[in-house]
């Protein structure tokens, strides 16, 4: 079997590390598609600052659905050997860095185990540009110009770059994508950062960290940080229970509106307080006193937060995908930026962090931006709530764009929807199959892992290693059961998979 895997990131991993544990009884040859000159780490996990940590727990950072704490054994095993003599093998939360080392060695001992057995795996070091089918195989055809052919082709493409939304691409100042934090920031000048999010929050602390004694101000429309990190609660098997039966069998027309009464219940049942549930989701209460607020809520059994996402975790990919388009685009366009605060939240000590830099004034936070433009003379003009600022260097933590067809996996993209062999999805990514992640097109044997699978997994989900894990096991396990490919049966399909389950 020749399987082609396009992006070298953490999805890549686990998909390598999946197809290795499950023992293949044929010799596999793999190719990894992949233009960085480090496999693994992918954009969020490069070398970076300390800084910069992981906004998950490491208990849930595992590449392997079945063995969740593998990641924190791992810690364990390379502090026990003094390699890294820094590491607390027992913290929460993890550099960014400490988790790329940790899924290069994952990458490196599967590609061992299936050595073992006979199969191979090799580093093209180029990007792809186009996928053909001929003749029941697959060609990817890469930059460098090689045609090579294969069974099965996955695509494991990323997060795209943060969106240039004012075009400041190129201008003197501006920071188009200020990954990794290692790269050298200014100092000694004040900066402005487009954006409030995690990554905003990244370049924040990067700065504070190193001694940055300018002002920092993080400007964007809603001036929302995220949520800090509570500990979740343990939820009652009934209750959990409860809402995946509705999510699995009440009719899509009614499941928002089901599933919303549902967690109304739970979280009135656990305490919750509508008030903070409110506070939490508005715009407006001062940046310190939020990030002030959540932290003194961070191990309370009655917090929403604490509540909602266990809850929601098991069920969340089935929910999405039974839910009318319509009602997944309204959401997005009415509700995400807010609700994204909440699913991806900051960890403690990254907020107590922010929280002394905003009391002491090294930092600002600032809501209303409506536009950026570039001064004539040098640097910048920020529009927000009314009042210009000027801003000499400008970091852009934006949230991610489509894929930029400028770059490598939006031309793929392109190239692939051309000639329908992937559908663009107005959620995100491309249309696949909720049960398999195949890419629905003309062509079968092609899949879509990670943020590309987007429209049809919620991301807040498919952006868990845990939860991608689980998808690339699937992959493995379909390709190994002997699937041909050549012509889709899913080419002429008009609608979505309803009401798939992931037990199969």
């Amino acid at each position: 079997m020749r399987l082609a895997i396009i992006g070298g990131g953490a999805s890549a991993v686990t998909l390598v590390d999946a197809l290795a544990r499950s023992a293949p009884k044929e010799k596999v040859r793999v190719s990894i598609f992949e233009p960085r000159a480090v496999l693994g780490p992918g954009r969020p996990y490069q070398e970076d600052a300390d800084s910069a940590l992981i906004n998950r727990p490491a208990d849930a950072m595992s590449i392997r659905h079945a063995d969740p704490l593998d990641f924190r054994n791992w810690l364990r095993e390379v502090a026990g050997s003094g390699e890294f003599p820094s590491v607390d093998p027992e913290a929460r939360f993890q550099p960014r860095w400490l988790f790329g080392v940790y899924l290069r060695r994952r990458l490196a001992s599967a590609a061992a185990r299936l050595a073992a057995g006979g199969g191979t795996v090799d580093v093209c070091a180029a990007a792809v540009e186009d996928v053909i089918p001929v003749d029941g195989q697959l060609l990817t055809l890469t930059s460098t110009g090689v045609t090579q052919p294969h069974d099965h082709v996955v695509m494991c493409l990323g997060t795209p770059r943060p969106a240039d939304i004012y075009g400041l691409s190129g201008r003197p100042g501006f920071v188009a994508d200020p990954y990794p934090l290692t790269e050298p920031l200014p100092t000694g000048e004040p900066v402005t950062v487009l954006g409030s999010n995690l990554s905003a929050v990244d370049i924040a602390v990067a700065l504070l960290r190193r001694g940055h004694t300018a002002p920092i101000r993080l400007m964007s429309r809603n001036g929302l940080l995220p949520s800090v990190r509570c500990r979740p609660v343990a939820i009652d098997p009934v209750e959990a229970d409860r809402l995946a039966e509705a999510v699995r069998h009440t009719p899509p027309a009614a499941l928002w509106t089901t599933v919303r009464r549902l967690l109304r219940s739970s979280l009135a049942a656990h305490g919750a307080s509508p008030d903070e549930i409110a506070l939490d989701l508005a715009v407006g209460e001062s940046a310190a006193g939020r990030v002030a607020r959540q932290l003194g809520r961070t191990d309370a059994a009655d917090c929403w937060r604490a509540v909602l996402l266990p809850l929601l975790d098991p069920v969340g990919e089935l929910l999405w995908q039974r839910l009318p388009l319509h009602t997944r685009e309204s959401f997005l366009r009415r509700h995400n930026t807010r609700i994204a605060t909440v699913l991806n939240p900051m960890p403690p000590a990254t907020a107590a962090l922010l929280l002394e830099a905003l009391r002491n004034g090294s930092l600002e936070v600032h809501s209303g931006v409506t536009a950026v433009t570039a001064r004539p003379g040098g640097g910048f003009t920020v529009t927000a709530a009314g009042q210009e600022h000027r801003a000499g260097v400008l970091l852009n933590a934006a949230r991610a764009t489509p894929y930029d067809p400028e770059e490598s996996a939006g031309w793929l993209l392109g190239r692939l929807a051309e000639r329908g062999l992937a559908r663009p999805h107005p959620c995100g990514g491309v249309y696949v199959d909720f049960t398999t992640n195949q890419v629905l097109g003309r062509a079968s044997g092609l899949y879509a892992l990670g943020h590309l699978a987007s429209g049809d997994i919620y991301y807040a989900n498919a952006g868990s290693l845990l939860g991608i894990s689980a998808r690339a096991e699937r992959i493995v396990a379909r390709i190994q059961r002997g699937s041909t490919p050549g012509t889709s049966p899913l080419a002429t399909s008009s609608t979505l998979t309803i009401g798939g389950r992931l037990d199969g």
